[in-house]
């Protein structure tokens, strides 16, 4: 199914973009005026197949997005950026709608520039990265901002409508493409309303549902007979558990008479008890406050007798106080001394070890200079032996030189001599 309409779709395009077509396409829009109503007035109704309906669905959008597309062409969107229009008829507009158109227009200005970076490319020359990138950039939200500005008038049909008005001189080659789409549209719900097809998937749908509704009846009174059944055996086990209660009932009223009778006894026993128990404290009350009594007088015949006693002890003990404080003002003056005097000694110590440390940083010094004489002196004991040693073996090779000489010359006095005949 959706190989012929790609091919019609493809001719219709052909026939579409002609360089002669103008006169051609309105030609078949007249002639084809006759041929589309009769198809309609053949066509019984939409389709019910799923297949079908989606084809359609997908037909439709196409020509809801060309008719858009007919009134957002580059003249349109730049009259935004410039703001050719009528302040009355702009804010008729919405303001998410004027926001994405004047976008639009904004980033189309700014990709003006980058247009002919294609054609540089397939010349050969070199083209700059930043270049690239930035139009690559603006190429992508161009495309992102034009399917939202899409979908934003589609789902406005007022600010389509305000489009329509702003845009009097159409494109003719849109106006036919849209012509030629509605066509193939036509076309094909006419190839896809299969009537007698969808008759026979009618009462192969209502054998289909008269089968499910007989078992669905079936399965209706298997389930009243269960429900009859049910409901029996619950009447039989409602009298059984309301005999159970009556039983259960009758058991409670035992026990609580039961509960009374033992309440009863329970607190004639405890009366007698407490009776019991109430006249037993009552002397033992008695007793132990005579006993009371007689302490209470020993306590105050103890105290007159230690009243001297204690006025002794408290003036020993203010004595004592006097003495304590007196004891902890001359600790605190010792411990300020002690104090100050620690004070002293730390400054005194603090003196000495910065003394000290004085001195050994001059030892340091001293030991290492003392260090380097001694390296230096190693160093000219050793240059001396060296310079000994060389001298010794110039000396031993002056020898041998001046021994060597002697022997040249010993041979040279010889034949100066006369030979003997």
């Amino acid at each position: 199914m959706a190989k012929p309409f790609q091919k019609n779709f493809t001719k219709t395009m052909e026939q579409g973009m002609g360089e002669t077509r103008k006169p051609i396409q309105r030609s078949l829009q007249e002639n084809h005026q006759e041929i589309l109503n009769n198809l309609m007035s053949t066509i019984v109704g939409k389709p019910t197949i799923v297949e079908a309906q989606r084809v359609l669905k997908v037909i439709d959008q196409l020509i809801l997005n060309l008719e858009t597309f007919m009134y957002l062409d580059a003249d349109l969107v730049q009259r935004f950026y410039s703001g050719k229009f009528q302040k009355d008829i702009i804010q008729n507009l919405t303001e998410e709608t004027l926001q994405l158109l004047q976008k639009q227009a904004e980033i189309e200005q700014k990709f003006k520039f980058y247009v002919n970076l294609d054609q540089v490319n397939k010349e050969g020359e070199e083209i700059d990265e930043a270049k690239k990138q930035e139009s690559e950039r603006l190429e992508k939200l161009l495309q992102e901002n034009f399917r939202n500005l899409i979908r934003r008038i589609q789902h406005s049909p007022k600010d389509l409508e305000i489009l329509r008005l702003l845009k009097s001189n159409l494109n003719p080659e849109l106006n036919d493409l849209v012509h030629c789409v509605k066509c193939i549209r036509i076309v094909m719900l006419k190839k896809l309303s299969t009537a007698e097809e969808e008759q026979r998937n009618h009462v192969a749908q209502l054998e289909d549902l008269k089968q499910k509704i007989s078992s669905y009846e079936k399965t209706k009174n298997q389930c009243e007979q269960d429900l009859q059944k049910l409901r029996s055996e619950r009447a039989i086990k409602t009298n059984e558990k309301k005999e159970e209660i009556e039983r259960l009932k009758s058991a409670i009223a035992e026990v609580k008479a039961t509960k009374v009778k033992r309440q009863t006894m329970l607190k004639d026993d405890t009366n007698t008890k407490l009776g019991v128990l109430e006249k037993d404290h009552k002397s033992k009350e008695d007793k132990l406050g005579t006993e009371f009594d007689l302490l209470k007088k020993r306590f105050q015949k103890m105290k007159e007798e230690n009243a001297v006693e204690e006025t002794g002890l408290k003036r020993k003990k203010a004595a004592q106080d006097q003495a304590y404080f007196e004891s902890i003002q001359l600790y605190d003056q010792t411990m300020e001394q002690g104090m100050a005097r620690l004070q002293e000694l730390q400054q005194e110590c603090a003196d000495i070890e910065k003394d000290l440390k004085d001195k050994q940083n001059y030892f340091r010094a001293v030991d290492s200079e003392k260090a380097r004489e001694r390296e230096i002196e190693e160093e000219f004991k050793r240059k001396r032996e060296l310079h000994q040693i060389n001298l010794d073996k110039k000396v031993e090779a002056a020898k041998h030189i001046q021994y060597f000489l002697n022997q040249v010359k010993k041979p040279s006095k010889k034949g100066g001599a006369k030979p003997k005949k």
